[in-house]
């Protein structure tokens, strides 16, 4: 995005164990916009976030809209309106799930699957999935099995913030980036109430964010930006 334009990045509250995980979009979104103001106090706020952190993006633009500050961009990568719907959270689901994930994130698929992780008790699944991440070389070495329960634990109050998130209309301006592997309706269209502009990013929900599609995602926003200004 140049170095004009300095990018902070929000991290999950509970990762390392040292806080409790904040299980609603609404806390959450609070607790970013905290965060973000001790950066900077006042706006405008340029705010996105990929998959999830879209919707937890789309709550901190309400809430400073709310408080009388301007946010002159919201970007929603990939992001899926939620809606209504019984997500499977229980805990071989959801243990399935993040394995899912790890594997997208990383671009390899791991040797489990839910039939595997039904035969075994939840903390054999951690481990399970703790282990062939290892063997995988797709975490770091200081990340220990301790570390994994945290990552779990976010995990599963993020299943559960988006289940009883109810999205409410938007006024500002929104760009939606979509993966160009699906032209499903991620949802927003009917609570945008301002402009919304969709583009799409070659890859899937995962390698969209990686080299080299996260280099089209960077110009693709770029040039969005630089057309806002001249307006």
């Amino acid at each position: 995005l140049g170095k004009n334009r300095p990018f902070y990045g929000l991290q999950s509250v509970g990762l390392y164990g040292n806080e409790k995980p904040v299980s609603t979009i609404e806390e959450m979104a609070a607790t970013y916009i905290q965060a973000l103001q001790e950066i900077q106090p006042n706006s405008p706020y340029y705010l996105g976030g990929w998959s999830m952190g879209g919707v937890v993006a789309w709550e901190m633009a309400q809430q400073l809209q709310a408080a009388g500050q301007e946010v002159a961009l919201l970007a929603l990568i990939d992001s899926y309106a939620p809606r209504k719907s019984e997500l499977e959270l229980d805990e071989t689901s959801l243990a399935n799930s993040l394995a899912a994930d790890l594997g997208g994130l990383f671009g390899t698929e791991l040797p489990l699957t839910q039939l595997n992780l039904e035969q075994l008790q939840p903390q054999e699944q951690l481990q399970q999935i703790f282990n062939a991440a290892k063997r995988l070389n797709l975490l770091p070495p200081e990340v220990d099995i301790e570390q994994m329960h945290h990552l779990f634990q976010v995990f599963q109050a993020n299943r559960v913030a988006i289940a009883n998130y109810q999205p409410q209309p938007y006024s500002g301006k929104v760009a939606l980036f979509c993966a160009s592997s699906t032209a499903e309706d991620r949802g927003w269209n009917s609570i945008t109430k301002g402009e919304l502009k969709t583009y799409t990013i070659p890859g899937d929900h995962y390698t969209m964010m990686r080299s080299s599609h996260v280099q089209t995602l960077a110009q693709q926003l770029e040039t969005y930006l630089n057309q806002q200004h001249t307006c």
